[in-house]
This record gives structure tokens, C-alpha cells and sequence, in this order.
């Protein structure tokens, strides 16, 4: 028959390797601190500013019109308030014949000029 001491020990062999199992699987299977990976970042980052860079427009192009929208804008400005000071204070015969006074001068520049450029067709 059967021994029953024999069956004892390979119950007990049975535990002990069970128990060696289990052991192992959870060293094995322990959760390990996250690591962090820095180089897919990194080569990201590089991308997306050389990227930036070739989409970006030149650098002389949008320097100019600001200045020059800037002064523009400061030019408009100050031509406005100009024209508002002197309207404001004069009646409106003075500005009549203000206005009539400059017609005057551009009429006689226009046929001083219109004439003297086109004497060579005599």
C-alpha cells in the first residue's frame, strides 16, 4: 500500500513549492517605480521649435509695417487734430474765404506749371 509517510512529504514538498512560487511571482511581478523618459520630450520639443521656426514669417517683413503703421497711425493723428483746432475757432465767412484763397493759389500753380510745361509744343 501506500505509505503514508511518503504522502505526507510530498504534501508538505507541494507547499513549500507553492509557496516558492508565489514568492517569485510577486517579486516578479512587484509594481516597479515609473521611470521617466525624457528623451522623447526632448526630441519633441526640438521638432516643434525648428517647426516654428520654418513657419514663422522673416523677420525684416514684419518689423517694417509696424513701424511704419505706427508712425502712419501717429501722423493721422496728429493731421486730424490739426484740422479740428482751426475749425473750431474761426467763424465761417474766415473759413470761406480761406478756402477761396487756397482755390486761387491752386489755380494759378496749376496754369503757371500747365503752361510752362507744355511751351515746347510751339
Amino acid at each position: 500500500m501506500i505509505d503514508k509517510e511518503l504522502l505526507h512529504q510530498a504534501a508538505e514538498d507541494i507547499d513549500i513549492f507553492q509557496a516558492d512560487l508565489t514568492e517569485e511571482y510577486e517579486r516578479l511581478c512587484k509594481p516597479q517605480p515609473r521611470k521617466l523618459r525624457l528623451w522623447p520630450l526632448a526630441v519633441a520639443a526640438c521638432v516643434a521649435g525648428i517647426v516654428a521656426i520654418f513657419l514663422a514669417p522673416p523677420k525684416e517683413t514684419t518689423e517694417e509695417p509696424q513701424v511704419a503703421s505706427e508712425e502712419l497711425m501717429f501722423n493721422e493723428v496728429q493731421m486730424f487734430q490739426n484740422e479740428l483746432e482751426p475749425m473750431t475757432v474761426e467763424s465761417f465767412e474766415a473759413h470761406q474765404q480761406r478756402i477761396k484763397k487756397k482755390g486761387e493759389r491752386l489755380a494759378a500753380y496749376i496754369k503757371e506749371h500747365t503752361i510752362s510745361d507744355f511751351d515746347y509744343l510751339k
